[in-house]
């Protein structure tokens, strides 16, 4: 429901699917996760990237063994951020992460490689071969790498928000016969 002041509910990035897999080819082993979210970005997100300020989006990623005594021990834990831009020079696009940078023409070819990870190395299959071990990923905007003042004035402001639930998926189960 909106309020007199007009702030609104976050965007809300949907996993659409997530799978864990053991050694990617080409790869050095370990546990990988391939995820696809699907969201719209608000528009107060893209006149903001209009005007030179770059989002950083996140997925972030927790491996821990279930412990009935005490918090969850956390085994793994992995982020991978990723930077879109808009150049107003050359009116286009840049997607950045992990030293690469790609350029698209538009908004909607650049999209894909915020929404879609594959072959991200989260583990190693020595940390995710104990029993009782639960895995979930997340995706965020990274609002705190926006500019400080954009940080005060929109700290409320769910049209500056884009953010999923934590989500569980399921660990591979050929991962106990593993080794790195």
């Amino acid at each position: 429901m909106l309020t007199a002041a007009g702030s609104a509910e976050a965007a809300r990035a949907e996993l659409m699917s997530a799978a864990l897999t053991v050694d990617e080819p080409g790869e050095r082993p370990g546990l990988f996760i391939e995820a696809h979210y699907e969201f719209d970005l608000p528009m107060p997100l893209v006149d903001a990237m209009h005007r030179g300020i770059a989002l950083y989006f996140t997925y972030k990623f927790e491996l821990s063994k279930d412990r009935w005594y005490w918090f969850d021990k956390n085994i793994a834990e992995s982020d991978f951020n990723i930077r879109l831009a808009f150049n107003p020079l050359t009116r286009r696009y840049a997607v950045s992460y992990s030293g690469i940078s790609l350029n698209f023409d538009t908004l909607e070819e650049a999209l894909p490689y915020i929404k879609n990870i594959r072959r991200w190395r989260v583990a190693s299959t020595r940390d995710a071969a104990d029993s009782g071990l639960t895995a979930g990923i997340r995706f965020y905007l990274d609002a705190g790498k926006l500019p400080k003042p954009m940080q005060v004035t929109n700290h409320d402001s769910g049209d500056w928000t884009v953010e999923s639930d934590w989500t569980p998926i399921a660990l591979p189960r050929d991962l106990a016969h593993q080794e790195d």
